[in-house]
């Protein structure tokens, strides 16, 4: 194509080389021609003035009058210039006879100028005297002839020159005007060939250009362009390959990043970092709303403070800003004004020439739960070997003594106050015995043995118990009202086991209300896995600062009351995989909350 080109512009250049310089040689022949037409009427002009001034002096000569001086000058004069135009008329291209003819004029011109000078000269001429002045006036005569003679031949030789120059002219004049309208003419067909030859290949890249802009990567360059075109389609659809393997590759790392960022099971944030939204939540992952409790849409645009309960933000947000990673706990409030604490880092990220802070955040509140009943777990451990190795070895002298005691009290001939002793000292025994017994059985849990039954049945079997002893409504006025879920499926479970941790919550509630009041009993299905049970009642409930340690041993509010109880019913739940909860109720009383698995296998999954 670039050869085609520069061939193309030479030619044209060639050609306009040549018109230039013809036209420019026309031009200076035709100037020439013009300066010689010029030159030949200036000679014609000096012979027609020396005609003149012959004229005058035959004139006076033919009046017998002596010429005057003033007639000798102008005479002079004229054939200066005649001299002049002579000379200069030499390339005029004159023939052969009128440049020997003027030759001649200018030699005979300069005798009769002398001849005149003589005449002058004389110092008395009259007419007498007639010598010089017939010599003079004959040499007129002669000159004349020749004058008139040059003037004719001058006359009959310049039309055909101006015909000639005429006609010289006028094919300059045309030329030019071919050159004028033809130049452009041929300029424009060069133009419109290289146009026509390069605007179909042109047209396809430019479309292809196009359709690359609006990102379709997989259009191809099909057409057979030639020369340099052919290279650029090419090039084009090497291009778009490269495109297009390059968008692929971005948009599978942009799903996988987003895919993590969006399945992390940690709360994400990218803040801002610019001074004047600083702390503006950017963006969230799902895991980030769902910690805090709001719909997706909603978080961002707020301002991270306001999801955080520490007034930390600013001087935290100023350190990621240059460039520190740190990690720390805060306390996070939800939407609903819950607070929770949260196990946060956050660092830099530098996105496009924005600043940005990256922070992940993780609810730790089960994690220190977790931990706390892990410590809890250690420490009852440890005071569950230390206290069963105790109470094994106190059990057996207690024993000992007890039935000392029984003995010596039936024997004995005791008066009443010393019956009393007896019977009293028996009675503490025989409480301490119950204490090691109990913790006995918390130190060292019996194995489980797992049946199906109706948790249904086993709450009703408990009720009835309650009113074997003599521990229901008809005697301290105590309701029991029941509102069991239907079609409740069977479960698995250690059902003595069981039966002693709802005994053991009944005979609390039933001691919380010593004037009478309700007991409730509801179940509820919450998943195909696992059930709840709510045990509530009117009683005083229990005291807020206690609340968080009633499962532990020995924590009683009891004046007799081993402490044992509920941290026993804590371990067996535990024991089948479910979790137990006591909160105060609003109106007054206690609400237990156990969950369970259906199945011991499905809760052993579970943990």
């Amino acid at each position: 194509m670039k050869r085609q080109i520069l061939t193309g512009l030479t030619i044209m250049l060639i050609c306009f080389l040549i018109g230039g310089s013809y036209i420019i040689y026309a031009i200076g022949d035709a100037t020439d021609q013009l300066e010689r037409a010029f030159t030949m009427h200036k000679v014609q002009g000096s012979i027609e003035k020396l005609q003149f001034g012959l004229e005058n002096i035959q004139m006076a000569l033919e009046r017998k009058e002596i010429p005057k001086k003033e007639h000798l000058t102008l005479l002079n004069t004229d054939i200066s210039e005649l001299i002049k135009a002579i000379e200069s008329c030499f390339h005029c291209e004159f023939s052969q006879q009128l440049i020997g003819i003027l030759n001649g004029l200018k030699a005979s011109n300069q005798t009769y100028s002398e001849s005149l000078t003589q005449v002058l000269a004389m110092p008395s001429p009259t007419l007498y005297d007639r010598g010089p002045v017939n010599r003079l006036e004959k040499q007129g005569a002669e000159i004349a002839a020749q004058v008139a003679l040059v003037i004719q031949m001058i006359k009959d030789e310049f039309p055909s020159r101006s015909q000639t120059l005429y006609h010289d002219i006028t094919r300059v004049r045309h030329l030019i005007i071919f050159l004028v309208i033809v130049g452009p003419i041929a300029v424009l067909t060069l133009t419109a060939f290289f146009f026509k030859r390069f605007a179909g290949s042109i047209s396809t890249l430019t479309k292809a250009a196009n359709r690359y802009k609006e990102g379709d990567l997989s259009y191809r360059i099909e057409e057979d362009l030639r020369f340099e075109f052919g290279e650029l389609a090419e090039s084009f659809n090497t291009m778009a390959d490269s495109l297009k393997r390059q968008n692929e590759d971005l948009q599978a790392a942009q799903l996988l990043y987003q895919t993590l960022f969006e399945s992390a099971g940690e709360g994400i944030f990218i803040l801002d970092l610019s001074e004047a939204e600083k702390g503006r939540i950017v963006s969230a992952n799902p895991a980030a709303a769902t910690m805090h409790g709001y719909d997706l849409k909603e978080l961002p645009g707020m301002n991270i403070a306001d999801v955080s309960c520490d007034d930390e933000c600013p001087e935290r947000l100023q350190c990621a800003l240059k460039g520190s990673w740190m990690q720390y706990v805060v306390t996070r409030r939800k939407k609903n004004g819950t607070e929770f604490l949260a196990e946060v880092s956050v660092g830099l990220l530098d996105l496009q020439e924005e600043k940005y802070a990256l922070v992940f955040s993780r609810d730790i509140t089960q994690k220190r739960k977790e931990e706390t009943e892990m410590q809890r777990a250690n420490q009852m451990a440890l005071v569950g070997e230390m206290a069963a190795g105790l109470a094994h070895e106190i059990k057996n002298p207690l024993a000992g003594i007890k039935v000392s005691l029984e003995v010596l009290a039936d024997e004995l001939d005791l008066n009443d106050d010393d019956q009393e002793l007896f019977t009293r000292v028996i009675n503490e025994t025989t409480r301490v015995e119950k204490l090691l017994k109990g913790l006995l059985n918390y130190a060292r849990p019996p194995e489980l043995h797992c049946e199906t039954f109706d948790i249904h049945k086993l709450l009703d079997n408990t009720i009835k118990n309650l009113a074997i002893k003599g521990q229901t409504s008809s005697k301290q006025g105590v309701e029991f009202r029941k509102h069991y879920a239907h079609e409740m499926p069977l479960i698995e479970a250690d059902s003595s086991q069981l039966q002693q941790v709802f005994l053991n919550i009944f005979l609390n509630a039933i001691e919380a209300m010593p004037d009478g009041g309700r007991v409730e009993v509801v179940t509820e299905k919450l998943a195909e896995e696992s059930l709840r049970i709510e045990i509530t009642d009117t009683g005083k409930g229990i005291q807020d600062d206690h609340l968080n340690t009633i499962f532990q041993p020995f924590v009683t509010t009891k004046s007799r009351g081993t402490g044992l109880g509920l941290a026993i019913s804590k371990r067996i739940i535990e024991e089948h995989f479910g979790s137990i909860e006591a909160t105060n109720e609003d109106k007054g009383g206690t609400r237990f909350t156990i969950v369970l698995p259906f199945s011991h296998q499905r809760g052993e999954h579970m943990a």
